[in-house]
C-alpha cells in the first residue's frame, strides 16, 4: 500500500499533467489540475467516468440529443460521464480533480463529433 498526497503530487508536476494516483480494480485513479478549455471532446465508448472535485470550479459540457449542456461542480462535488456521452470539460478560473476511466477514450477537435 502507497500512501499519496494528492496536492503534492500536483504541485509536483506542470498544470495539466494527468496524472496515475494509484490502481483500482484493474484500473488507474489519477488526478489533474488545469486552467482554461479542452480543445478536444473526449468519449468512452465502454465506461462511464467518475469525477470528484478537489477545488476549484469545475465544468463539464455533454452533447445530448437537446444540444450541448454545460454543469458547473465546485470543491467536494461528484459526478459521473455516462459511457457514449462525448464531453468537454473546462476550468476557466483552474480546478483540480480526481477522475476514474477504467475504459476506453476517444477524443475529436470537430465541433460536433456526433456528426463523424
Amino acid at each position: 500500500m502507497d500512501i499519496k498526497h494528492i496536492p503534492t503530487e500536483l504541485a509536483a508536476h506542470p498544470e495539466g499533467s494527468f496524472l496515475d494516483i494509484t490502481g483500482f480494480n484493474g484500473a488507474s485513479i489519477g488526478a489533474c489540475r488545469v486552467t482554461g478549455e479542452s480543445p478536444v471532446w473526449e468519449m468512452h465508448p465502454d465506461t462511464d467516468e467518475f469525477f470528484y472535485i478537489l477545488d476549484g470550479e469545475f465544468q463539464i459540457t455533454l452533447l445530448t440529443d437537446d444540444g450541448p449542456v454545460t454543469q458547473t461542480a465546485g470543491p467536494g462535488c461528484t459526478f459521473v460521464v455516462p459511457r457514449g456521452i462525448w464531453h468537454k470539460p473546462a476550468a476557466p478560473d483552474g480546478a483540480s480533480f480526481l477522475y476514474l476511466t477504467p475504459g476506453e477514450s476517444l477524443h475529436s477537435d470537430a465541433e460536433d463529433p456526433r456528426q463523424q
